[in-house]
């Protein structure tokens, strides 16, 4: 397959979906689509740099969100010489590395902490335009016992504002995915506060698919709090209904007229990688229909 057979690959949904003006996939297609990927963690977190890339595109998975802490060594420890090196592999290839999934989290009630993982964020802003990805993953990850939770909300919101305006401000234009996550801060409605306070263009959302997501085994309600802030998803074996309402969540795409990233984010590794991805490409093909 070359580059254009690949690319073609992508689904296209029709009329772009913007939020604020902004494409909600992090780039500026004709038309709305949504984009297959790759988390690395955990199938991936074991392969190096050129197996990624190598089984994405066998595959026709177009994006990649590379895990902090995993076998590919895309962290801000690298020099200028090798994210070039990492820039110029995606480029030459049919795949795009579309974030960079760090573990920075703003709510923790010690403001040497905050700073701290208010650096380091800026330290993979830094490495993301580098390596040409479009964002950073953040997360919250809990709520402090010690303070109200209004508090850490605010906290976390404002801290997202900061660093988005920071990233804006030296001209790096990366973005800030939250993802849905955490005890207490994966609560849906919390995020939307989130949000609402961060109220920026680069700030967005990861939407993780987990069961804090569902009321009465429904994801509507709660996607409806937070669509449009909605960037990427973190998806996980779509052949199995037994994990999601994955049926549910592809209409509720096409509702809603989302664009964007389905990042496979797998609970493990797999016996026979080449088998689990096509099969996930698969799954992914009947149930994009849905998004139409």
């Amino acid at each position: 397959m070359n580059r254009r057979e690949f690319l073609s690959r992508s689904v296209v949904l029709g009329p772009l979906g913007l939020l604020g003006g902004r494409c909600l996939c992090g780039v500026e297609p004709a038309a709305r689509q949504i984009h297959l990927g790759l988390v690395t963690y955990n199938l991936a977190r074991n392969w190096d740099l050129e197996t990624i890339i190598r089984r994405c595109e066998a595959h026709g998975f177009a994006r990649v969100e590379l895990r902090s802490s995993h076998k590919h060594g895309v962290e801000p420890s690298l020099g200028p010489e090798e994210r070039r090196r990492v820039r110029d592999r995606f480029a030459g290839s049919a795949v795009r590395v579309i974030s960079l999934g760090s573990a920075c989290e703003y709510h923790s009630a010690d403001p040497a902490r905050l700073r701290e993982q208010k650096e380091l964020t800026r330290e993979f802003i830094r490495l993301a335009k580098d390596v040409g990805a479009a964002a950073v993953k953040v997360r919250p990850n809990g709520l402090p016992a010690e303070v109200p939770v209004e508090h850490t909300l605010r906290q976390i919101g404002d801290s997202l504002r900061e660093l988005a305006a920071w990233s804006s401000g030296e001209g790096h234009g990366i973005e800030l995915w939250l993802e849905v996550h955490g005890s207490g801060t994966s609560h849906v409605p919390h995020i939307r506060t989130i949000m609402e306070r961060a109220y920026h263009p680069l700030v967005g959302v990861t939407w993780n698919c987990n069961e804090s997501d569902l009321i009465n085994g429904s994801c509507r309600e709660n996607w409806m709090l937070v669509h449009r802030w909605v960037r990427a998803l973190h998806i996980h074996d779509l052949w199995d209904p037994g994990q999601y309402p994955w049926r549910e969540l592809f209409a509720l795409l096409g509702e809603t007229r989302w664009g964007g990233n389905a990042l496979w984010e797998r609970g493990g590794e797999a016996d026979d990688p080449d088998a689990a991805m096509a099969r996930q490409r698969q799954a992914f093909e009947e149930l994009v229909k849905l998004a139409l």
